[in-house]
């Protein structure tokens, strides 16, 4: 009974060592997403007004090339937050098309970080893990600019990614009667800051 009791007083000391040794950084307010589209008419984009995430890292990590960065990475926004700046009724197909009742956020949430290059204070991330969009949820894979302050108080990442809605079985929206009709094809563009 005395060796399970210690046994279990070990485990919980390691757990609380090694959540004392983690920094979580919030996502700041200024962060900026748009998805740019195009369609038969005219190129379009929306943006996304308001998110949040954080990005946790290991007290001792070394940005350098081919280490692991600890991969609990979360970002999610509100599909009622986007705005497409072409009034209601193309704000109302935005949310038809992702299922916004059903599925209220689009979520992503890495399980592997790996630093792919360093510079001075900045570094390129691959970021691996599943993003869930309109009731989808698909393995993802991104690469992601970043960049820190001397004190790591603030990390930043910026990039890119080309998506398609066939891929998350997003009905492609429509307008005018059918004249108006969006291109499977999505560009993903997020500039976003992480901050203690």
């Amino acid at each position: 009974m005395k060796f399970k009791i210690f046994s279990l007083f070990i485990v919980l000391l390691l757990v609380n060592i090694s959540v004392a040794a983690q920094t979580k950084y919030l996502l700041a307010e200024n962060a900026t997403m748009k998805v740019d589209g195009t369609s038969t008419v005219s190129d379009w984009s929306v943006e996304v007004k308001e998110a949040v995430g954080f990005f946790t890292l290991i007290n001792d990590v070394k940005m350098e090339v081919g280490a692991g960065i600890y991969s609990n990475l979360e970002f999610s926004f509100l599909v009622e937050k986007m705005e497409s700046g072409r009034g209601p009724i193309m704000n109302s197909k935005i949310k038809k098309a992702l299922k916004s009742t059903e599925n209220p956020s689009v979520i992503y949430k890495s399980s592997e970080n790996k630093i792919i290059s360093t510079k001075d204070n900045t570094f390129v991330l691959e970021s691996k893990g599943t993003i869930a969009v309109a009731g989808v949820e698909k393995p993802f894979e991104v690469i992601l600019n970043g960049s820190f302050d001397a004190e790591m108080n603030a990390i930043s990442f910026e990039g890119n990614k080309d998506v398609t809605m066939s891929m998350f079985n997003i009905v492609k929206p429509t307008a005018f009667f059918g004249k108006l009709q969006t291109k499977d094809e999505l560009n993903v563009k997020f500039n976003v800051s992480f901050t203690k």
